[in-house]
């Protein structure tokens, strides 16, 4: 039975809508199926913001929490019955990140032949298909580094979501990649995605709050892929420095414009040096090296 889910619909200035996207995406109570974002004006400055729910109760409980002003348009509304994931899927073009390329099965057949790393991640039940502008960034800072002959041996995917960070150095370097994720539906997910991308041999995935895990105590990584938001990466700044090799390279996303150099100013207290990657649709990524 296809989901009939509840929508809040919700239209604003792009500052305030990317923010709201957070906190219905990561930080409510109530955390959305999903969560999208459309252009308004075609002027870049006015948004609409859609978060879907399995019911009205849950959507209304997400409106109230976001205790928005009068000016701000919101409401709640049952979508038709449809298939929405796959409809979602349907509605994504590929990516197009350096040498990945982010597809899903309706574009299968339309793999360009000069891209040697091709990932099909198929939308669902967790975040970072490849298709927001914070995992675009950080495939196209990891695609730099490979360009410069830079090798790694020991990577980590901290805050994984679909997997398309692991999945895309386990397919570049053909190496053991380690990833976890606080959401036990992340790890399933991934773990699927990699098997589906022919890399589960590499891939290994597991649920864990940051480093609290017994999977990572002791260990040490030379690449890390934190693609998170830019509270939770400030707040993990001294352990992401802790389990950095000397040297070693970290690579941060889910981090709005306005907010890059708070966290580059966090990651430099705690001996990584950082700078700034691409701009995209807002979400700034950052390059940072542990300090010797």
């Amino acid at each position: 039975m296809p989901l009939q889910p509840y929508a809040l619909f919700i239209r604003g200035e792009s500052a305030i809508i990317f923010e709201l996207a957070d906190a219905l995406g990561f930080e409510t109570e109530m955390e959305a199926l999903a969560v999208s974002i459309f252009e308004d004006n075609g002027q870049g400055d006015i948004f609409h913001l859609q978060a879907l729910y399995k019911s009205q109760e849950q959507a209304d409980i997400a409106l109230s929490s976001l205790k928005l002003n009068d000016q701000m348009e919101a409401f709640v509304t049952q979508l038709p019955d449809e298939d929405w994931v796959e409809l979602s899927q349907k509605g994504l073009p590929p990516v197009d990140a350096g040498r990945f390329w982010i597809f899903g099965e309706h574009d299968k057949n339309s793999v360009p032949a000069d891209k040697p790393w091709p990932i099909h991640i198929e939308a669902g039940a967790a975040f970072g298909t490849g298709h927001h502008g914070t995992t675009k960034g950080c495939l196209l800072l990891f695609d730099d580094l490979l360009k410069e002959g830079r090798t790694f041996e020991h990577i980590l995917d901290l805050g994984c979501g679909a997997g398309t960070l692991a999945i895309a150095a386990a397919m570049a370097l053909q190496i053991p990649v380690q990833s976890s994720d606080i959401d036990s539906d992340a790890v399933d997910v991934t773990l699927a995605n990699a098997q589906q991308n022919n890399v589960a041999k590499f891939v290994t995935s597991f649920q864990a709050d940051g480093f609290e895990s017994s999977e990572l105590k002791g260990q040490t990584f030379d690449l890390i892929f934190a693609n998170i938001l830019a509270g939770p990466l400030m707040a993990l700044a001294p352990d992401i420095s802790k389990a950095l090799e000397p040297e070693g390279t970290v690579i941060l996303s889910g981090i709005l414009d306005e907010l890059a150099d708070d966290v580059s100013a966090r990651f430099e207290d705690n001996d990584i040096t950082t700078k700034k990657g691409p701009s995209l649709s807002g979400w700034t990524s950052l390059q940072g090296k542990k300090r010797i």
